[in-house]
């Protein structure tokens, strides 16, 4: 379908609860109705959700319990299934199938585990699954946390290479002032730049409305811009809005990239200088890599040079050695060693397992100027 998107939606807990203790299942309903109509008109859609410790302490009828990180840690742990069985039955009734995924900062820093992350959601969207995202509360700690689930929906958007993240709050979006002070605050509907004007009306971190609030929003916009994704700060009273945010008719704060997806990704790959290693490759694949624009495919690598992880950023060079491109690898070199000069298709039978058909994916590869 025509203008198709990839949108991550993050669901915070005041908007799942409607500030109450509990989750409220009435509204979450109409959440997942707004969700399934987006989903119906053709779009991929991803869910960063929070709610695991609401539903863990309504699970185990609101216990008292010391303030002690692995109180909460347990509640999460009661909670995430209970609240995961609540996605699955009310997206059920629309015949849509999820798929749950907890991460931890580690899965995110590592660049082997952020590249299986990355294929198994992949894979969901590909098979018309929808991803449940949360952070690995019950495991999690101060060390590997990600810190909070608007930056994971901005790293989320980063892994599925979204077009839109959207934050569902209690507010309409950022305002020139805060609106629980000022009555005559007005909401910023587009923001271009995040520089310290944005950030200072945002509150910084020395304010209320800072704390938890608009400022790690502002964060994770500068996050996800910079990836050349665009995210929006909307109120989550209504869930029909999502689909307003999508068509950009929404009463909402938009922050913009600079540039697109693929610009930032290249910028990103170039500033990345310091090389794990290289291929060199055959004269056809250096026509597919410098004239047509192609992917880096097994069948057109001649040697595999030094040794390097998936996921590293190497070298490609002709038999002469002249540098041609950098890239992010999908595969390791002693893999690149066994399938090199191999058709895709004999991937897995010389591995026992495939990545996919590309050693380094056409948007992943930076040509040398």
């Amino acid at each position: 379908m025509k203008d198709c998107k990839t949108v991550v939606v993050k669901l915070g807990t005041s908007t799942l609860t409607r500030g109450s203790k509990h989750l409220n299942k009435a509204h979450m309903l109409e959440i997942v109705r707004a969700v399934a109509a987006l989903k119906s008109q053709g779009h991929k859609v991803l869910l960063v959700s929070s709610g695991a410790v609401a539903a863990g302490r309504e699970q185990l009828n609101d216990p008292k319990l010391p303030a002690l990180l692995s109180s909460k840690q347990m509640l999460a742990s009661v909670g995430q299934s209970k609240l995961m069985e609540m996605y699955e039955r009310f997206f059920s009734i629309y015949n849509i199938h999820i798929g749950q995924i907890l991460l931890t900062r580690a899965d995110l820093e590592n660049r082997e585990r952020f590249l299986n992350a990355k294929d198994t959601l992949s894979a969901l969207l590909e098979h018309d699954i929808i991803p449940v995202i949360n952070e690995n509360d019950a495991v999690s700690t101060m060390e590997i946390k990600v810190g909070d689930n608007d930056n994971m929906a901005a790293l989320t958007g980063i892994l599925c290479s979204a077009d839109m993240v959207i934050l569902l709050t209690d507010q309409k979006g950022l305002y020139d002032s805060d609106p629980r002070e000022n009555k005559d605050a007005k909401l910023i509907r587009e923001v271009t730049e995040i520089n310290e004007d944005i950030i200072k009306v945002a509150g910084g971190s020395g304010t209320t409305l800072g704390t938890g609030g608009m400022s790690t929003k502002v964060k994770a916009a500068r996050v996800a811009t910079m990836a050349g994704i665009t995210l929006v700060v909307a109120s989550g009273d209504d869930p029909q809005i999502i689909a307003d945010i999508v068509s950009e008719k929404a009463e909402a704060t938009y922050f913009r990239p600079q540039l697109s997806k693929i610009q930032s990704r290249k910028i990103w790959i170039q500033a990345a200088t310091k090389t794990s290693g290289s291929v060199v490759i055959d004269d056809g694949a250096v026509q597919a890599l410098m004239q047509d624009g192609s992917s880096l495919l097994p069948s057109g690598i001649k040697k595999v040079c030094g040794e390097f992880e998936r996921g590293s950023c190497i070298s490609v060079t002709d038999s002469k050695g002249i540098a041609l491109a950098i890239g992010i690898c999908r595969y390791n070199s002693d893999e690149i060693d066994i399938i090199k000069g191999l058709k895709s298709h004999d991937i897995e039978e010389a591995l026992g397992f495939s990545h996919g058909a590309v050693v380094i994916h056409r948007d992943d590869l930076c040509i040398e100027s």
